[in-house]
């Protein structure tokens, strides 16, 4: 048997005492540095206490192995969905509002000293928005929170007279809307037409009320926008909303029959009207064509008296024989009597 030679024995043991250097050396690494994405903002902790300021910048970065270790916190924007809040507006309506938002951590050192994980931090923010809701919807009535500007008022005020179909109603959206929303006072607005009520303008000011909030209690947190996802009536008096909206159709339906009698009635008005224009003619033309008709028949037995006066003289007594005379008439007349000398007297010569 050939043992190893003592040099190759050396060299053997040097390469694994090398390769065990540089595992320490990479464990020591690994435990040294570490990487801060771009998406990423850090705290490097030393026995649970923030060491030095947040690192904000992507790349490479170094901490005492062992010793500290590195929490982690998201730049980017993160959302908030609260639960609903129920409130109540200027004019006493239950309203039920759903908020949601989007927020930021600023100051990574005052957030983990504040309410230390991103769960806590929404716990905290439900309060804090839930309150700048009620608050500022307090402030309006109903109609200043859910409508946003006037054009619909605007464009019903520039019309001077609205149009009207082949019927000659009005169209069912403008009659619908002359209807509905001619009760609701305009919004608000200043000298310069600016809105100082409207859905825009309660957002605006729950987010800065929210910001406020946020600012006084100091816990690393940028608000950077709100959105009212939806605002419904409180299940409580979703009968009372129901009854109005249907006296509402009501009054709209009742319109549209108003306005069908009004025009049934016009339109029977113009009938009568031309049915008597055309009797009026009617009448008027058949007496002028009577009356032309009486003076061509005289006309006509003037020529024929005078053209032959004994024959019609004679014509005159047969007519008063037929209606003097009939079938059970016995008529008694003497030789000398007119209507004897009548039928007996010769003809005139032409």
């Amino acid at each position: 048997m050939k043992f190893p030679k003592q040099g190759a024995r050396k060299g053997r043991g040097a390469g694994i005492a090398a390769a065990v250097v540089a595992g320490c050396l990479a464990f020591l690494a690994y435990h040294t540095f570490f990487v801060v994405n771009e998406w990423e903002q850090a705290l490097v902790l030393q026995f649970g206490d923030i060491v030095g300021e947040p690192i904000t910048e992507a790349g490479l970065h170094r901490k005492i192995p062992f010793i500290q270790n590195v929490l982690r916190f998201e730049k980017r924007l993160l959302r908030w969905d609260g639960q609903e809040t129920t409130t109540i507006t200027r004019d006493r309506k239950t309203v039920v509002v759903d908020v949601t938002a989007r927020w930021r951590i600023v100051d990574a050192r005052r957030f983990r000293e504040a309410v230390g994980s991103e769960r806590f931090a929404a716990s905290r923010l439900n309060g804090i928005i839930e309150g700048a809701v009620k608050d500022e919807i307090a402030k309006y009535d109903l109609y200043e929170v859910v409508r946003s500007s006037n054009r619909i008022l605007q464009a019903e005020e520039e019309a001077a007279e609205p149009e009207t179909d082949e019927d000659g109603l009005p169209p069912v959206a403008e009659l619908v809307t002359a209807l509905g929303s001619g009760e609701t006072p305009p919004l608000r607005q200043d000298d310069q037409g600016r809105y100082l009520a409207g859905r825009p303008v309660a957002i605006e000011g729950i987010l800065a009320e929210a910001r406020q909030r946020l600012e006084m209690v100091d816990i690393g947190i940028h608000l950077e926008d709100l959105l009212v996802k939806q605002l419904n009536y409180s299940a409580a008096i979703e009968a009372n909303v129901y009854a109005q909206m249907n006296a509402e159709l009501q009054k709209i339906s009742a319109g549209f029959r108003s306005a069908g009698r009004q025009r049934a009635e016009e339109r029977l008005g113009e009938m009568e009207r031309e049915l008597a224009v055309i009797q009026s003619r009617a009448q008027e033309q058949s007496e002028r064509i009577r009356g032309e008709a009486e003076a061509a028949s005289i006309q006509i037995y003037a020529e024929a008296f005078n053209r032959d006066p004994d024959f019609y003289a004679f014509l005159r007594t047969l007519a008063a024989y037929s209606e003097t005379v009939n079938t059970n008439t016995t008529l008694v007349i003497g030789a000398d009597g007119p209507l004897y000398q009548g039928l007996i007297r010769p003809l005139s010569q032409p």
